[in-house]
């Protein structure tokens, strides 16, 4: 039975605290194992989710994240607290899924509710 983590991260919604963000998904992609090219990818992907979701902010809002990781996968949920009905521009979603859409094994990107949900798999699953 393989452990799984359960992280849950709560920002400013600020470009301040993307860095956060980036070094709290590598961390924990390095304790499991990831490669470094899956680490690199995950802090990108992780700059384009808080890109895409802090450009609809207000900047009053709170940034919620939450991580489930075990040695085969990551995956992360990604929302605005108490957004104001200011849906994700149709050109930034664009931008995230051409940017990150070939590194994901899985994302969901719910506009109405600005929540992203994605899951990373892990290639070397053996160590």
């Amino acid at each position: 039975m393989t452990q799984t983590e359960k992280i849950q991260l709560t920002l400013p919604a600020g470009a301040q605290y993307e860095e956060v963000a980036q070094t709290t998904i590598a961390h924990l992609a390095i304790r499991r194992g990831f490669t470094l090219k899956e680490v690199e990818d995950l802090r990108l992907i992780m700059a384009e989710t808080t890109k895409l979701l802090l450009g609809s902010s207000e900047g009053n809002e709170s940034l919620h994240l939450s991580y489930e990781v075990s040695k085969e996968e990551l995956k992360l949920e990604a929302h605005l607290e108490e957004f104001e009905d200011n849906p994700l521009a149709e050109r930034d979603l664009e931008h995230f899924k051409e940017v990150v859409g070939d590194l994901l094994d899985s994302f969901v990107i719910d506009n109405g509710n600005n929540h992203i949900c994605l899951t990373k798999l892990r290639l070397d699953k053996e160590t």
